[in-house]
């Protein structure tokens, strides 16, 4: 059967290709007849030129605050451009509409707040926009900000008429760090076809010999008698389609020729799939990289194109990568503490672990961006750790069908720890995650690792875009004592299948293909033997794959058990920290 899709919330905020009408009843006013080419035309036409923004008093060749939001220039002078009121910001942050200056200003307006150090709400010398114009521009930025596409939803708010197909999310490419300033990784495009899921890993090659100024280089022991290079801030930007990316570098010398990585081919753009040479910078042009072989998997750790130190041992994570960058969301910025920072070899291979899926009746592509900021000497003071536990990652199962159980587990950080940030990753029935202060004793499970009655330190209801707590630099959590149980945090996490709402019971006929079935503790499929009743008079008793005895019901209903699709489950607490011994 073919992979079914199961986050159905993407469908709300689906793009769709083509072009619509903006005429008739209900259109908005400054609407024209014509038929809009994509989202951002219609905000630019029903928004910007119809409040004025674009008359050269405002922001028109008078340029206000250097923004020029007329039709020919607007999207370049709005998308990834620092904001000259803070540049911290971006006018427009793809993906993340609450860090985009331009939806803060025209909230602020709606919504009648201050806003401080950011100026004056806008739009300045006009009514504000309506809740359905601003939800429109969020929804714009939320999937990837383009300028070519049409989302359905956005379009409807915008008075829009028209029948959509809906149509994947894309985002638009990050663009790369100023020169001496940081380095880029960019992932190509692997193909994710119409209705389909996938977990996959391959490997890119990189040599920033010429790119890295010599303040920037360190050694790094960790790695072997090799140069490495020093960063800090970590910049990602992946098509809204993707449930995560995680993102190591190979931190092994080895020759990127070598039979053992296989054979290299562009992937993505108009030579996808043509021969390469991982070693020719732009050896693909444009909107393509020169990789290994895309390969279906849960991880990258049993690739089967690479040395052995790459892949390590079932199940595990081998010392020979190192994890660098990731993210369960399209954008995702880690700035580190000053001080901190990391460190990769100047020369390499990067391993990207890509999950996602695809809701639509169109092919996709999906690509990564990754840019670092470099770190110099003077910069530099403390490693930056990361905490990504998946010892108890299956630990929920089983969960039986119209049942709910919440498991938790311990897990202990260095003496001198100073905590920079908490979050979590779960998939579609983990509907509750916690984390807890110290102390606590070790535990893992249901019995002997109960829920605590205090209030948790970190909280999070969303699966596919989990909550990133981060703590004040100046106001760093420290975890300094020689007991273990001092620096012990508690994580629990409450999984559903089917107990509060039925109809999300995990279900066999539904169910997506596996294709991690191997995965050491993962569990596929839902023999019949395993099966209950849904619906009908007799739901939720045993059924052994016949409709028959379920009451008019169907023998359908599964327990939940860990895997790697999105219709399977994961407990994984994720933070980052570093460790400032005295002195």
């Amino acid at each position: 059967m073919a992979r079914t899709l199961w986050l159905v919330e993407v469908l709300g905020a689906a793009l769709a290709l083509g072009t619509v009408g903006c005429s008739g009843e209900g259109a908005p006013a400054g609407a024209s007849d014509a038929c809009f080419e994509s989202t951002f035309a219609a905000i630019q036409e029903t928004v910007f030129e119809a409040k004025g923004c674009t008359q050269s008093v405002c922001h028109g060749a008078a340029a206000e605050g250097g923004l020029d939001l007329r039709a020919d220039v607007s999207h370049r002078q709005l998308v990834y451009a620092r904001s000259t009121i803070d540049e911290g910001l971006h006018r427009v942050n793809p993906g993340e509409p609450e860090t985009s200056v331009l939806y803060r200003k025209l909230q602020a307006k709606v919504d009648g707040t201050d806003l401080g150090p950011l100026g004056q709400a806008m739009p300045l010398n006009a009514d504000p926009l309506t809740d359905d114009q601003l939800e429109a521009i969020r929804l714009w930025i939320r999937n990837g900000a383009t300028s070519d596409q049409v989302m359905a939803k956005a379009m409807g708010l915008l008075g829009c008429e028209g029948s959509f197909e809906a149509a994947p999310n894309k985002i638009e490419p990050l663009p790369p760090p100023e020169p001496g300033t940081g380095v880029q990784f960019y992932s190509g495009g692997w193909n994710l076809p119409a209705e389909s899921e996938d977990e996959v890993c391959f490997v890119t090659y990189y040599d920033f010999t010429e790119l890295v100024p010599a303040e920037a280089i360190t050694g790094c022991p960790q790695f072997g008698p090799q140069d490495c290079f020093a960063f800090e801030d970590v910049e990602l930007a992946q098509d809204g389609q993707s449930h995560h990316s995680i993102v190591d570098a190979y931190t092994v010398p080895s020759d990127p020729k070598s039979p053992e990585w296989g054979s290299w081919t562009c992937l993505g753009g108009e030579q996808n799939g043509t021969p390469c040479d991982p070693t020719e910078r732009d050896a693909c042009g444009s909107r393509s990289h020169c990789a290994t072989e895309v390969v279906t998997g849960f991880t990258c750790n049993r690739y089967p194109h690479a040395p052995a130190l790459f892949r390590g041992t079932p199940g595990g994570i081998t010392s020979a990568r190192t994890q660098f960058s990731g993210a369960q969301e399209s954008r995702f910025v880690n700035d580190l503490v000053t001080g901190v920072y990391q460190v990769l070899p100047v020369k390499g291979f990067i391993a990207w672990n890509s999950h996602a899926f695809n809701l639509t009746k169109q092919d996709t592509t999906i690509e990564q961006w990754v840019n670092l900021s470099l770190a110099f000497a003077s910069d530099r003071r403390w490693p930056a750790q990361g905490i990504f536990d998946a010892s108890n990652i299956f630990a929920m199962s089983p969960v039986a069908p119209f049942t709910k159980k919440e498991i938790c587990m311990t897990f202990t950080v260095p003496q001198y720890t100073r905590l920079m940030y908490l979050s979590s990753h779960m998939h579609q029935r983990g509907k509750l995650f916690r984390i807890w202060n110290p102390p606590h004793q070790a535990c893992v499970g249901v019995e002997g690792c109960g829920v605590p009655e205090s209030e948790p330190e970190y909280e999070s209801r969303i699966y596919d875009d989990p909550i990133y707590k981060y703590y004040p630099a100046g106001d760093l959590p420290a975890f300094d004592s020689e007991n273990e149980a001092e620096r012990t945090f508690k994580a629990c996490a409450v999984f559903d299948n089917g107990a509060d709402d039925a109809s999300e019971v995990k279900r066999h006929s539904v169910r997506p293909d596996a294709f991690t079935c191997d995965l050491p503790q993962a569990h596929c499929g839902c023999e019949a033997s395993d099966r209950a009743c849904l619906g009908g008079d007799d739901q939720g008793i045993p059924c052994g794959g016949d409709d028959s005895v379920c009451g008019g019901g169907m023998c359908d209903a599964c327990p939940l058990l860990g895997g790697a699709t999105t219709d399977d489950e994961m407990f994984i607490p994720i933070g980052g920290y570093y460790v400032e011994p005295p002195g």
